[in-house]
């Protein structure tokens, strides 16, 4: 089963206390260190390798396996093995912006407006991105910040947030 882009929203902020995802994670598909300060993430691990850094450890989960990411708990995942990874992500307590963050990445990627990996290629569609899920950089990558702020912030007022929404998000 081919399953680039694959994403499915399980249970979602509309109804639910927790956001449930499933989604694929590309081979060498990775994120940058970063942490969240509005929620926790369970992964769980359904297909496939990852490697999960959190604070200072580094875990490689496979087929069953879960880690769960607290508040402000500093983190990345990787995909280092050569197939595809299909994960759940649950977000403590629901969070709709975080739905839409990774349904508007996947779908911009089945446009050929992302990498492959959902990355969005404008840069002000990145910036959505990060203020969407609530992605706080680490280290020297923290400089992007009030770039980034900045950004997301016309964006919206362009009214860009809404029509990425209204094509990819959670309806």
């Amino acid at each position: 089963m081919k399953t680039q882009g694959y994403i499915k929203l399980i249970s979602s902020a509309d109804t639910h206390k927790e956001s449930v995802m499933e989604f694929s994670i590309i081979p060498d598909e990775k994120t940058p260190w970063h942490y969240h300060t509005l929620f926790s993430e369970t992964f769980k691990l359904l297909k496939g390798t990852l490697e999960v850094g959190l604070n200072n450890q580094v875990r490689w989960l496979k087929k069953g396996d879960k880690v769960t990411i607290k508040p402000n708990e500093k983190h990345y995942f990787h995909n280092i093995s050569d197939e595809e990874c299909l994960i759940q992500v649950t977000v403590s307590p629901s969070n709709k912006n975080f739905e839409n963050a990774l349904l508007i990445s996947k779908g911009l990627a089945k446009d050929g407006l992302a990498s492959a990996a959902g990355t969005p290629k404008k840069l002000a569609d990145l910036a959505l991105f990060v203020y969407l899920n609530n992605s706080k950089m680490v280290g020297l990558q923290k400089i992007a910040t009030p770039l980034f702020n900045y950004l997301a912030t016309r964006a919206i007022k362009k009214g860009r947030l809404k029509e990425l929404e209204l094509k990819y998000g959670a309806q």
